[in-house]
């Protein structure tokens, strides 16, 4: 009765396995951020080349619908992943649960394009610019426009209706669009138009972002490594097969109907913008998303994110983790690789095919590789016993697969059992079951040489009569001719070569007790390996060991029986198995409703958690203890507690209010009846300020009580400021003619730092003119070297002179752009304190006038205390620097000194730091020293000076920077001291 019903399961299985490539696979669907095209070559790559299959998933693509979200459309489970640009960034930072899973294009190929007569953002104000803010990605250009101070506010936004159509006729100014496709368009047709790409004006964005959600992350992690590795996977094929690419995207996903040409056009813009030759596909660089979300931080008016935050929205895959001791690490990172000897012929377990190890056994070792970042070397043998032997001479330092045995131990350490398989005899067909290996002793049996099962058996069954054979395929021939009774092995090798040799009369006849504990096993010599190994392979996720099992074992078995108790058996098997599918279909349809309404409640709840948390006022409730039930964002931040915090607090009351009246007075009126009634409190905050506040009870409908509030301490102090200011205007009118004799004085000296700003901020707008005009040519520079560099290797010449040309035109360009980038961060000055190097401050101004020094031999010979840092203005304290050295040069080129110089040397004095700036150009002269810093002064003749510098410095010096400023003459010239506070660090 056993064997029918054994033979009943098996018939279910295999009617099932029939099946099992689709119904096993996990069905997911991905949200593209556009139509289809070249885009998202990478993901069709994944799925027509069964790169998703193989990781066990079923990927539908979803096109874009300009009437859904892309973000909320995977929030709202419509979708499990999703593509889109760098806005993915912003909607993290306004508290959307989501993870950044990986990042294919390294630049943003969206831009503007514009007509002629538009050259920058600000030419954009008052005209037509459509698809601008009906994207998804407006935040990208918004941020490029706020830098000339652009709102959208100053533009007329066109809603996107035959883009390229209505650019060419000019009813609209300005278009946003991809430089990977509808560039192609307008280079196609000759229309003459500009670019203003954000990347020229800021923070390079990233585009086309893998994304999921957090709960898919917590649910399913090993799906959305599976995704993203199946993925990275397609996008490396994609690269290197465009055209294939393009055919396959023109015969499936060709909804827009393009052209294989337009096609090929966009895959090597693509390929450009996503920098293979510098990042990995898909790899996310921190530092870069950090730029972004400050970006968005500055223009969208957002609080920016810590770095812990911005760490937990990246994706990490921390099932390649290994907690590794220092000696582990130690040894592989002197390792370099390891070198792995296996059975060359023991599929479905492992095989040398062409030079390349499969089966179970290398889905296992290529598993353990990535785990330990160590490349595991395959050293080719002709049979089992040349690997055995190899091993022994350490010419290996792994067997894949192996089963421990006493006299292996002497040479080998062995981790726990991965592959666990039954012994089973194979004979030719016809034969009844055989449950016990005792009955068959006496038989002919035969068994692959130097297995280990060969030991076993010996030491179970002295008198077994066993035939050594030098592989599985000689012992079944020997089963057909007959020159042998069975041969044994574990049953997913025997099953695996009958059904790929299709030996019809050859089955599995008998399962047996003794099972294969198959280990990997490492040269004892180095036992640390053993214990690296171990903790690699009980890292693998038990979803994994399952896939690289199902997917190289498939076992049936022959079975002798009675056939009409067999039938008999199947009849009721089958109408119990209809009821079973019927209970179970109106099983899920009952789980399917519960798991509805579990999602309409939870949406529900998402909803209202995310108006408590974003909305602009104090939003709380106490229980009838006094401990805290809720606590909004604002909340959080007015006070400084987090909620997790506060919640702990057995009397919250105490922080905010230390006088035991007064929290019972606010106890009482959270139970007082009267809505909507403000009443004002003077709470404490976290760091110990005293803030003032207005609060009112709301009831609920469940009568609960939620306290709503206002921070108005910035009113009140904004009232006590006017009643001062009122003050002052009436001790103003006191002493008027005193007070207007002192004010002309502070204008004048006002007029003079006005008209030194002005022309501050003409100089950084004529550099800021320049740097726009300067870097497109030098992209476009860099371009062409790039492309002349990848013809010549493409044509395979190699010219040093060439070489070393390309790499000096690079170098200078780079050097141009820095220069641009120095010019325009010295007129932005930023006047938030750091903390910065001295060195810093002085280097910088050297490099500004750097030019002048080099054509006229100046030698500067700077001398600063290592380490000397100061918390100050950075750009102000370059700025007076700069006008020392640029009076110093003016010094030595007047007097004619034959071996210039200027000395400049800083160190510590006391709490301050010092300067001194000295040149060799014979001195002030003694009766102007105590005019040199008066406005207006200067020794030079009237179109050399304006004398505003000096005076300039030294209002900086003593105002701004709270130092002094002086000079003296030195034995060969002059020398200013500059004296300012280190400030607190």
């Amino acid at each position: 009765m056993r064997y029918i019903l054994l033979f009943f399961y098996l018939l279910l299985s295999n009617l099932y396995a029939n099946n099992s490539d689709f119904s096993n696979l996990e069905k997911i669907k991905l949200q593209l951020q556009w139509e289809h095209q070249f885009e998202f070559a990478g993901f069709y790559a994944a799925k027509e080349k069964g790169f998703y299959k193989d990781e066990g998933l079923d990927v539908e693509f979803i096109e874009f619908d300009p009437k859904k979200n892309i973000v909320d459309e995977v929030i709202n489970k419509n979708a499990d992943y999703g593509l889109t640009y760098s806005a993915l960034i912003a909607d993290y930072m306004n508290g959307k649960p989501l993870i950044f899973v990986a990042n294919f294009f390294k630049q943003s190929p969206l831009v503007l394009v514009t007509q002629k007569d538009i050259l920058t953002p600000l030419d954009l104000k008052n005209k037509k610019i459509m698809g601008l803010l009906d994207s998804s990605h407006k935040q990208i250009f918004l941020t490029m426009l706020d830098k000339f101070n652009v709102t959208k506010n100053d533009f007329r936004n066109v809603p996107r209706e035959f883009g390229i159509e209505s650019f060419i006729t000019k009813k609209v100014d300005a278009l946003s669009v991809f430089t990977t496709n509808e560039i192609y368009t307008l280079d196609k047709l000759g229309v003459k138009y500009n670019i203003l790409d954000p990347a020229a004006f800021g923070t390079k964005f990233y585009d086309l972002n893998l994304f999921t959600t957090k709960s898919e992350l917590i649910n399913n992690p090993t799906r959305v490594e599976k995704f993203k590795k199946a993925s990275i996977k397609g996008w490396e094929y994609a690269l290197k097969h465009k055209e294939e690419l393009a055919d396959i995207i023109i015969k499936k996903y060709n909804t827009q109907n393009k052209s294989k040409e337009a096609l090929l056009f966009e895959a090597n813009q693509i390929e450009y913008l996503m920098l293979t030759n510098i990042y990995p596909i898909g790899s996310i660089d921190f530092e870069r998303v950090q730029l972004i979300s400050d970006s968005f931080a500055n223009s969208l008016l957002l609080p920016k994110e810590s770095k812990e935050k911005l760490e937990e929205f990246i994706y990490k895959n921390d099932l390649n983790t290994l907690d590794l001791t220092p000696k582990q690490k130690e040894y592989l990172a002197n390792k370099k690789e390891l070198k792995m000897c296996v059975d060359p012929n023991w599929l479905p377990l492992e095989k040398v095919e062409n030079g390349e190890h499969i089966g179970i056994a290398a889905e296992f070792i290529q598993a353990i590789s990535q785990k330990i970042a160590l490349p595991i070397h395959l050293i080719e043998t002709h049979s089992w016993s040349q690997s055995l032997e190899k091993i022994k001479r350490r010419d290996c330092d792994i067997l894949s697969l192996a089963e421990q045995t006493l006299s292996r131990k002497k040479y080998l350490d062995f981790t726990s059992p991965y592959i666990k398989a039954p012994l089973v005899v194979a004979t030719k067909g016809g034969l009844p079951f055989i449950s016990n290996l005792e009955s068959i002793k006496d038989k002919t049996l035969g068994v692959v040489k130097n297995y280990s099962i060969v030991e076993l058996l010996k030491n179970k069954y002295p008198n077994i009569n066993l035939i050594e054979v030098d592989s599985i395929q000689e012992g079944l021939a020997f089963v057909e001719q007959e020159k042998i009774f069975g041969f044994l092995d574990n049953s997913m090798v025997i099953n695996y070569e009958i059904q790929k040799n299709n030996m019809s009369n050859i089955n599995i006849t008998g399962q047996f007790s003794e099972i294969f504990y198959l280990s990997i096993a490492s040269r004892n010599d180095e036992h640390i390996l053993n214990e690296i190994l171990e903790k690699a392979l009980l890292s693998i996720d038990s979803n994994d060991r399952t896939y690289f099992m199902q997917k190289w074992n498939n076992i049936k078995y022959q079975v002798k029986s009675d056939y009409q108790l067999l039938s008999q058996t199947l009849f009721f098997g089958i109408v119990l198995i209809c009821i079973f599918i019927y209970w179970n279909l109106k099983l899920t349809e009952e789980i399917k409703n519960k798991e509805l309404i579990q999602k309409q409640l939870k949406l529900s709840e998402e909803k209202f958690r995310t108006l408590f948390d974003i909305a602009p006022v104090l939003l709380d409730a106490f229980d009838k203890d006094g401990k805290v039930v809720l606590w909004n964002k604002e909340c959080e931040k007015v006070f400084g507690w987090s909620f997790k915090e506060i919640k702990e607090e057995k009397n919250p009351l105490d922080l905010f209010y230390p006088d035991p009246l007064i929290q019972k007075r606010i106890f009482d009126a959270f139970n007082d009846n009267s809505e909507n009634i403000y009443q004002e409190w003077m709470p404490m905050t976290k760091d110990g300020r005293q803030i003032i506040t207005k609060w009112a009870n709301i009831r609920l409908p469940n009568n609960e009580l939620l306290h709503i509030g206002y921070d108005i301490t910035q009113q009140r102090n904004n009232e006590l400021s006017l009643q001062e200011a009122k003050q002052q205007l009436e001790e103003l009118n006191s002493s008027l003619e005193k007070r207007i004799e002192n004010e002309i004085q502070k204008n004048t000296k006002q007029q003079i730092m006005l008209m030194h700003q002005s022309k501050l901020a003409q100089m950084g707008e004529m550099i800021e003119n320049i740097a726009h005009q300067w870097r497109q040519p030098l992209a476009q520079i860099n371009s062409s070297v790039l492309l002349i560099d990848v013809v010549l290797n493409k044509n395979k010449f190699k010219n040093q002179i060439v070489e070393n040309k390309l790499t000096e035109i690079e170098s200078l360009t780079a050097y141009m752009s820095k220069t641009i980038d120095d010019f325009k961060n010295f007129f932005s000055p930023n006047k938030q304190t750091s903390i910065f190097k001295i060195e810093t401050a002085v280097q910088k101004a050297i490099d500004i006038v750097k030019g002048l020094i080099h054509l006229h031999h100046i030698q500067v010979i700077v001398d600063i205390e290592e380490d000397l840092e100061i918390n100050s203005h950075l750009e102000e304290l370059q700025q007076v620097i700069l006008t020392i050295l640029n009076n110093s040069i003016d010094a030595l080129l007047i007097m004619k000194i034959s071996s210039p110089k200027i000395n400049i040397n800083a160190f510590n004095q006391d709490d301050n730091i010092v300067i001194d700036i000295e040149d060799n150009a014979l001195g002030v002269d003694v009766d102007l020293l105590d005019k040199i810093f008066e406005p207006y002064f200067t020794t030079k003749r009237k179109l050399q000076g304006t004398g505003l510098g000096l005076y300039m410095a030294k209002m900086i010096i003593e105002n701004g920077l709270l130092g002094t400023l002086s000079v003296e003459n030195k034995l060969n010239g002059a020398c200013f001291t500059i004296k300012i506070p280190k400030g607190k660090k």
